[in-house]
């Protein structure tokens, strides 16, 4: 291998090219996988049976197979087949001349107003390259849970609402980021850095106070039953009872579900009332027929609590943050390494000298470090599942070992979640080992 390997911008973008066509067959190869599992397995695990009949579990086998073909075909024709041609072809270079064009005034020359638009013009693109899997998607392939659908004028104002607030977020990232690359020079990426911790910093912050009003509304426990039962197990492990929050979600499709979030005096154990039974509500006249007996009896949220609990007791939170921080680090040390080696850019169809810097944010996350970010998301999902099985395991000391079996079974039928995963696929996509895995993990316990 030549000393100026690197230098070379057609090598280099053969090795571009090679990493997004390997990368998206690696995910296909996976996925395949999982389908074959879902042709194998005709019948309900045992296990399951008594929560989930076999007609539904029909339904959700056909629906998994098409929607992982589906997966496959869109994947190879938009990012394999599409993407590769996009790169050899210059597509980034020539859309950010068309973007140069567009300047109808001297101060739009400006490299952040360019960078706007281009932008602006490449998400139109992505957006009208995958409308036709999205129609594909929409029309043909059936959902296990139909929605009412909302009136057009409904939907137009979404959209629209949608549209503007996407533009200004858009402008207002872009613009920031050319000039602080700008401003800094070199230091750019440190500058990138502190901007993306104290983003971070702010979200900790801000979502504990969002929760509510963006996911629903926050509701007395009309339970009373219940309501001993959570203070009991609160009160036996230290966490105030003040901050276990029922929240009524918006969307009544919104799968059972109960999680850990925060820190300090910010911490919450937010319970959606899909979780409860029949969602807490005494009068089942106001429920839908499908909404009645979803949900888990008070034990078995019982032991969910507890659940969450674990993640509290041994720390999940700080350990995720802590992860988090060593990979933004590591992201940040590779992107600086990058982004001011011109061949790359010369690679995807600019001319030398010519180094945009949106351009380098692109082809530098978005391709460059795709191995690095592959098996980094491969680690992280590998830490969530540690800290899903550990939070089981303080929940069976807890004594609701029983009741979190229970509890895993019901909540995977009511949330139609395909029971049987193929192992290597679940461990480079599932945030969660599968319920079977889960369920085998605490039989173990009991020996």
């Amino acid at each position: 291998m030549s000393t100026n390997f690197w230098d070379d911008p057609v090598r280099i973008l053969y090795i571009i090219i090679a990493l997004l066509v390997l990368d998206n067959l690696w995910a296909i190869y996976l996925l395949l996988r999982d389908i074959q599992v879902a042709y194998k397995t005709h019948q309900v695990p045992n296990v399951i049976s008594p929560y989930l009949p076999q007609d539904l579990y029909d339904k959700m086998r056909v629906y998994k197979i098409h929607k992982g073909w589906f997966t496959i075909v869109h994947t190879l024709l938009s990012a394999v087949i599409m993407g590769a041609l996009e790169l050899y072809f210059g597509f980034y270079a020539w859309l950010y001349g068309v973007a140069e064009k567009c300047t109808l005034a001297k101060w739009m020359e400006h490299e952040a107003c360019v960078s706007v638009i281009f932008v602006l013009l490449l998400s139109l693109y992505f957006w009208l390259k995958s409308l036709p899997a999205m129609i594909y998607e929409h029309c043909c392939i059936k959902s296990l849970q139909p929605r009412p659908k909302p009136p057009w004028w409904s939907r137009i104002c979404h959209f629209v609402v949608d549209l503007i607030v996407g533009v200004a977020v858009t402008t207002v990232v872009v613009v920031a980021l050319v000039y602080m690359f700008i401003g800094l020079g070199s230091y750019a990426p440190l500058g990138l850095y502190f901007q993306s911790l104290i983003l971070t910093m702010i979200i900790l912050l801000l979502i504990p106070f969002l929760i509510d009003p963006f996911v629903g509304q926050r509701v007395p426990l009309e339970n009373s039953n219940l309501r001993t039962q959570l203070e009991y197990v609160t009160r036996q492990v230290g966490f105030p009872m003040s901050q276990v929050r029922i929240i009524r979600v918006h969307d009544p499709n919104t799968g059972s579900n109960a999680f850990f979030y925060g820190c300090c005096c910010l911490k919450r154990i937010v319970i959606f009332d899909t979780l409860l039974l029949n969602r807490g509500k005494a009068d089942l006249s106001q429920l839908s027929p499908e909404e009645l007996g979803r949900g888990l009896a008070d034990p078995q949220v019982i032991a969910v609590v507890a659940h969450e609990l674990g993640h509290w007791r041994n720390g999940h939170f700080y350990k995720a943050i802590l992860a988090f921080q060593v990979h933004l680090i590591l992201t940040i040390m590779l992107f600086a390494l990058f982004f001011d080696h011109g061949p790359i850019y010369q690679a995807v169809g600019f001319a030398p000298g010519l180094e945009p810097i949106v351009i380098g944010c692109l082809i530098i996350f978005g391709f460059v470090l795709t191995p690095y970010m592959t098996l980094a998301n491969f680690s992280m999902l590998s830490m969530t599942r540690c800290f899903e099985y550990q939070a089981d395991k303080f929940a069976y000391r807890l004594g609701y070992g029983g009741e979190l079996r229970q509890a895993l079974l019901k909540l995977y039928a009511d949330n139609l979640a395909f029971p049987v995963s193929d192992s290597c696929y679940s461990s480079w996509n599932h945030t969660h080992p599968t319920m079977l895995d889960r369920l085998s993990r605490l039989e173990e316990y009991r020996r």
